[in-house]
């Protein structure tokens, strides 16, 4: 990767990029107020499940489909249509199309796709909108991954480091422990198809659930 695409990339997986990341936990709240999470090394393990047999592989999947479709826009509405319904509640559906449309907004900055390829009309989910930019701004499928992983994990950190709460350097703890865990769950995804897409973490889908009607509530999910 040069300089200038590695320089992209940084930017386009900050935590000061403006997708609303900061407003999401992906259930968490939830599962932090039930107890499920409340430490350093029970946040490890409810991302590790989400990594290895959850919604983080599945979206580590439709982003490396995005990325493999991108030139193909007839495939590529095929694969956004499919991630939309992958969603397994009305919250994550918003949380994926709300901060998809605004990584692709502001990705639009650059101006390495196409418009054309992406219309207004259509509700494009994160993952799909980051395997698209990412192929247009040069970066390898593997490092796509890598990256649309890493920004997933950094944005439920930081959300538990609000809310267990979790002091900056317990954070910062999650955030090394899990390295290895994205790499393996990478590599892993790297042969795997939209067919494999599916899931075992049920406490993580029923606390995005639960969170619609829970009553105090410091996230939209």
């Amino acid at each position: 990767m040069e300089g200038k695409d590695f320089l992209r990339l940084l930017s386009w997986v900050s935590p000061a990029f403006p997708t609303g990341s900061y407003a999401y936990s992906h259930g968490l709240e939830w599962a932090v107020e039930n107890g499920d999470v409340h430490n350093v090394a029970s946040l490890c393990q409810w991302i590790e499940a989400l990594l290895h047999h959850g919604s983080l592989q599945n979206d580590q999947i439709i982003l490396q489909a995005a990325w493999d479709a991108a030139y193909n826009q007839a495939q590529l509405y095929e694969v956004t249509e499919f991630a939309c319904a992958c969603a397994s509640s009305r919250e994550r559906y918003e949380e994926t199309v709300y901060q998809g449309e605004a990584f692709q907004k502001a990705a639009a900055v650059w101006n390495v796709v196409p418009q054309d390829i992406i219309p207004s009309h259509i509700r494009w989910p994160l993952p799909v909108a980051q395997g698209v930019v990412f192929r247009y701004g040069n970066v390898s499928r593997q490092q796509a991954a890598l990256a649309g992983g890493y920004a997933a994990i950094a944005a439920l950190v930081s959300a538990a480091v609000r809310l267990v709460p979790l002091g900056q350097t317990d954070g910062l703890r999650a955030l090394a422990g899990l390295e290895t865990t994205l790499q393996k769950a990478t590599q892993k995804s790297q042969n795997l198809t939209l067919e494999d897409i599916g899931g075992a973490c049920l406490c993580a889908d029923l606390a995005a659930m639960h969170h619609e009607t829970q009553v105090t509530r410091l996230f939209r999910t």
